[in-house]
Formats: structure tokens, C-alpha cells, sequence
């Protein structure tokens, strides 16, 4: 039939070779036991289908035999085989487990047709716990991607979209990894590290600019396949490894958007971890999840930069002024720092627009920005307010300070643009209601500038 395993536990040794022989020949793998003790040891060295007992055996009872095989392989069926059959041992084999109950002489096929009736429940079950646990698995991987896409959905901060994706794929239960990665972001045909979680800078530097086609994550890169890796300390791929580190494996998962790799998540494992099938299909979909998150995080802050940057000299625009304003004006307040702003005009601007044209007018306003940023400290801010007047905040900068700061401004500007501006200096003061009393009193400065001749500084108050 099938080749199944079935052991006959008899002490009659007549009836267990004929018995056998019958069954080998319905195509059936038979062994044979002479007592309990034989069968119980024969049940747990050997995969056993079906186990026919006896009900009076020389060292144990069918009934104790039974609770054994149970114990030991509970997926085994068992039929009881008994020459004194009462109605009670009938009830009590049923409710430890027996499949059936047969009083000898049995009739053959009787008795073939009950085997074949205990195989076929067998194999219902087999296939009933194989099936739960595809089920089982399937909703653990489709858990782990829609806990993936919440992530991905909420957050844009690709530090904080890493550690919750980590978090999400290790509370699927379904990966062999620690919550250790790193997510390296393809640009100019490079790889960069952007963001790590429970691994040291130093152990991901020698992958910081790897090309595409070089070691395996620039392999992974070039073909957007996923790289396994059980130890890679051995693994020969990998010449830019630090000699001397403890062996760990790797599973490098190609980010993905639109076909084109944006990036790699890098899986830090154990040595040797298996890696099935399907948790690669699994990680390949995640891949492109994380892919397209990268790409629509690139895609906001693109546009997150556009709009709050003047176009036409790059600095950071009145929208961008009002929040860093308030941060900086917040922190001031709270831990008792100096600030200041500068505002500036240029000179006569309108003048120069009509006799030079407005395209020149645009150039000497990009220029005027290009130098200020030059000019400026990397602490401070530097806005195009709005025409051809500039604001610069300055963080940790009384008057005095600030006052000398615009000075070598207008300096600067009179000698590398040959045009002049006038500036007004404001510091903030605990008395001001809000930022727009600041940049009040930083124009009114400005006005003052201008009205005293122009092309100088002054200071408010």
C-alpha cells in the first residue's frame, strides 16, 4: 500500500509471523515485540504508524502499553487485539487513545480494513497540523509585513524608521536575527551608512562608500539579490572586514523601489543561522516596503527643503525663519543665552534694478547670499526675508558681538559686490512678548540705518 510502519506487540509467535507476512504483503513495513517492554523500547528508536497490542501480555497490561505508546509518540494509532474482550476493557482502550478494539479470532479483513481506516485518520491529522502550521506561519509573515507598513507609514526619520522596523521584524518571531542592523542609502553609486541600531560605527565604517559590484553588499547592490552570510569573518567576500572581530553572520536585504536598489538593510545574525526559503521571499517583499518608504522620504524632504528655501539664492526662506526663530528664541529663554538677529537691505536696490535689469538683480541677490553664508559662523542662520532683505539669527551672540558681526558684513559686501547695505542689530530680552518683537526691533535698526545715510550698522536700543 504505502510502506507504512505498523508493530505487532504479541507474545504469541505464530500469530506475529503470519500476521507479518500478511502485512508485508499489503506492501506494509511490519515489526514484531513479544512482550510490552520490547514494544515500548522498539516505539521510541523507530517512527511507528500503527501499533497492534495485545490485551494480556506476559510483563505489562494492553492498557499500560497503550498509555506508553501514547506517551512517547502521541501521533501513533493503536488498535487493541484481546482473546477475553469485555465491554468495559472496550470502553476504557477507546478513552486512552485506542483507534479500535478487536476480539480475537479476528477476521483478516476485518482487521485490514480497521489498519486502513487508523492510517487514513492518521494522515487527516498529519495534513490537518501541516496545514495549521502554513496557516500559522502565513499569518505570522502577513503580521510581520503589515506591522512593517505601519512603521513605514508613520515615520519619514530614517533613524527612527530603522529601529521600528527592526523592532517590528523581531517581534514577528519569525527571523533569526537580534535586533542589530543597518540601513546604507545608494548614492552616486555608493554606498552610505545612514542609520544603526545595536552595532558599533566602527564595525560599519569599512562599508561606508562601497561601489556597486564590490564585496557582498555592493554584489547585493548590483543585482538586487539578497545576500546570506553565515560567518562572515570566514567568508571570503568580504576583504574590507576588521581582522579580529567575532564571527556573526549576515543577511543583506536590497532595498528597493520602482526596480532600482535605493538601498541595503543589513540583518546581523548568530554563525551558521539557517535562512529558509521563505523568510527570504518574506525579506524580499520587507525590501521593498523599507524601498519605497526610502524613496518617498527622499521625495518629503525634497519638497520639505523646496518650500521652505528661496529658489533663487538657496537660503532657507520667512517660512523656515518663523520656526527656527521660535526654537532658537525657546532656548534662549530656557537656559539663559544671548541672542541676536541682524537685518539688512541692500542699498538703493531699486536703482540698481532699473539700470542693470532684473536678471542682474537676481545675481547680485544670489551673490549677496553666497556671501553671508561665507561670512557666517556654521551656528548661524542665514534667511532671504523677503525682496532684497536678509535676517540672520545668532545664536550665543550678545550686541556687542553681533554689532561686529554685521560691521565685517558690510565690509564684505561693499568689497566682493561692490554694493553697500545697511543693517539694524536686535538682542533678544525676557521683556519681548514674542519673535516678532525681536525682528521688530532689528528693522526698526534697519530703518534708522537707512535714514542715517545708509551703508552702516546700528544697533537697536
Amino acid at each position: 500500500m504505502d510502506g507504512t510502519s505498523i508493530l505487532i506487540i504479541d507474545d504469541d509467535p505464530g500469530l506475529r509471523k503470519t500476521l507479518a507476512d500478511i502485512l508485508r504483503a499489503k506492501g506494509h513495513d511490519p515489526l514484531t515485540a513479544g512482550s510490552g517492554g520490547e514494544g515500548i523500547a522498539l516505539v521510541q528508536e523507530r517512527h511507528v504508524n500503527l501499533v497492534l497490542i495485545d490485551l494480556g501480555l506476559p510483563d505489562l497490561t494492553g492498557i499500560e502499553v497503550l498509555d506508553m505508546v501514547k506517551s512517547a509518540r502521541p501521533a501513533t494509532e493503536a488498535i487493541i487485539l484481546t482473546g477475553n474482550a469485555t465491554l468495559d476493557s472496550a470502553i476504557e482502550a477507546t478513552n486512552r487513545g485506542a483507534f479500535s478494539y478487536l476480539q480475537k479470532p479476528y477476521d483478516i479483513e476485518q482487521l485490514l480494513l480497521h489498519i486502513q481506516r487508523a492510517l487514513e485518520k492518521q494522515r487527516a491529522e498529519e495534513q490537518i497540523l501541516r496545514h495549521g502550521a502554513e496557516l500559522e506561519r502565513t499569518n505570522a509573515e502577513l503580521k510581520a509585513l503589515y506591522e512593517v507598513s505601519v512603521v513605514l507609514s508613520r515615520s519619514f526619520d530614517m533613524h527612527e524608521l530603522l529601529s521600528e522596523v527592526m523592532q517590528a521584524l523581531a517581534g514577528a518571531g519569525i527571523f533569526p536575527f537580534e535586533i542589530r542592523g543597518a540601513i546604507f542609502l545608494m548614492e552616486g553609486g555608493k554606498l552610505h551608512l545612514a542609520s544603526f541600531i545595536s552595532v558599533s560605527e566602527t564595525m560599519l565604517t569599512p562599508c561606508e562608500n562601497i561601489r556597486m559590484g564590490e564585496c557582498l553588499c555592493g554584489t547585493a547592490a548590483a543585482t538586487g539579490e539578497i545576500g546570506i552570510v553565515g560567518n562572515f569573518i570566514e567568508d571570503g567576500r568580504h576583504p574590507r572586514c576588521n581582522p579580529g572581530m567575532a564571527p556573526y553572520g549576515r543577511i543583506i536585504v536590497p532595498l528597493k523601489a520602482n526596480d532600482a536598489v535605493v538601498g541595503l538593510l543589513s540583518l546581523y545574525t548568530e554563525p551558521d543561522v539557517e535562512v529558509t526559503g521563505e523568510m527570504v521571499k518574506l525579506l524580499s517583499s520587507i525590501g521593498g516596503q523599507v524601498g519605497v518608504a526610502i524613496s518617498n522620504a527622499r521625495l518629503y524632504e525634497e519638497t520639505k527643503s523646496s518650500s521652505l528655501h528661496d529658489p533663487l539664492t538657496g537660503l532657507a526662506n520667512r517660512r523656515f525663519l518663523e520656526v527656527q526663530l521660535e526654537k532658537c528664541i525657546e532656548s534662549a529663554r530656557r537656559y539663559d543665552r544671548p541672542l541676536s538677529v541682524i537685518m539688512l537691505d541692500i542699498d538703493h536696490f531699486k536703482r540698481y534694478n532699473d539700470s542693470h535689469g532684473h536678471v542682474e538683480g537676481d545675481r547680485l541677490l544670489a551673490r549677496i547670499a553666497a556671501i553671508l553664508l561665507k561670512d557666517m559662523r556654521n551656528a548661524d542662520h542665514v534667511f532671504r526675508y523677503g525682496g532684497e532683505e536678509f535676517l540672520a539669527i545668532l545664536p550665543d551672540t550678545g550686541a556687542a558681538m553681533a554689532s561686529e558681526a554685521a560691521e565685517r558684513l558690510r565690509k564684505a559686501v561693499e568689497a566682493e559686490a561692490g554694493v553697500t547695505i545697511s543693517l539694524g542689530v536686535a538682542s533678544y530680552r525676557k521683556t519681548m512678548e514674542d519673535k516678532e518683537s525681536l525682528i521688530r526691533s532689528a528693522d526698526e535698526a534697519l530703518y534708522r540705518a537707512k535714514g542715517s545715510g545708509r551703508n552702516r550698522v546700528e544697533l537697536a536700543g
